[in-house]
C-alpha cells in the first residue's frame, strides 16, 4: 500500500515539474520582421513565463547568411551579473550563418519575463531568413541548479529591396528654369 502512495507522489511531482518546464519559452520580441536591404535592426531574445529564479542559460542562433549578417550582441550586465564570469556574447560566424554560445548567468533573482540578449543584424540582400534558436549545450537553462527545458520559438525576417525615390518634377522644372535664366543673362550681356 505504501509503495502505491510513493508512486502517486512521484507521478504528481513529475507532472508539476513537467508543467513548470514546458511553460517557459525563449523567443523574439518580434517573431516576424519586415525590413529593407541595408537596414540595420535589433531583435531581442526574450525569456517568457519563467516561474522560478533563473540561474542562467545559453542560446545559439542560425540564420540565412545570404540575407542577413549579425553585427553585434549586447547583454544587459546589470541583470545578468555573475561576478564577471559566465556571461558571453558568443561567436558570430556570418560565413556559416551562426551565432553560437551566447551565455547569461546571475546571482540575482531573475523570474518571469526578461531579455536574454539584444542582437544587432544587418539585411544584406533581398529574401527571407528564419531565425532559428536552440539551447547552448555548454550552459543549459537552470533554476536553483535544476535544469529547465524551455520551448524555443523561432522567428523570421523578410527583406525587401530598397526602391529608388523619384526626384519630383518640381526640381527638374526649377533646374531648367535656372539654366534658362543663365542662358538669357549671357545672351543679354553679349
Amino acid at each position: 500500500m505504501k509503495m502505491r502512495n510513493v508512486k502517486k507522489l512521484i507521478f504528481v511531482i513529475s507532472m508539476f515539474v513537467g508543467s513548470y518546464a514546458s511553460a517557459a519559452t525563449i523567443t523574439f520580441d518580434s517573431p516576424a520582421i519586415n525590413v529593407n536591404t541595408n537596414d540595420v535592426f535589433t531583435v531581442n531574445v526574450i525569456g517568457n513565463n519563467f516561474v522560478g529564479n533563473v540561474d542562467g542559460g545559453g542560446i545559439n542562433l542560425s540564420f540565412n547568411n545570404s540575407v542577413l549578417n549579425v553585427l553585434s550582441v549586447n547583454i544587459n550586465e546589470s541583470v545578468w551579473d555573475f561576478g564577471g564570469f559566465g556571461i558571453n556574447t558568443g561567436t558570430i560566424n556570418n560565413s556559416n550563418g551562426t551565432l553560437d554560445g551566447v551565455m547569461v548567468n546571475t546571482f540575482a533573482n531573475v523570474t518571469g519575463n526578461f531579455i536574454v540578449a539584444s542582437i544587432e543584424i544587418q539585411a544584406i540582400a533581398e529574401g527571407n531568413s528564419s531565425l532559428l534558436l536552440s539551447e547552448y549545450g555548454f550552459n543549459p537553462w537552470a533554476s536553483g541548479g535544476s535544469l529547465i527545458n524551455p520551448d524555443f520559438i523561432d522567428g523570421s525576417v523578410n527583406v525587401s529591396s530598397v526602391s529608388t525615390v523619384p526626384v519630383p518634377a518640381a526640381i527638374w522644372l526649377f533646374g531648367s528654369g535656372l539654366i534658362g535664366l543663365v542662358g538669357f543673362s549671357r545672351r543679354k550681356s553679349s
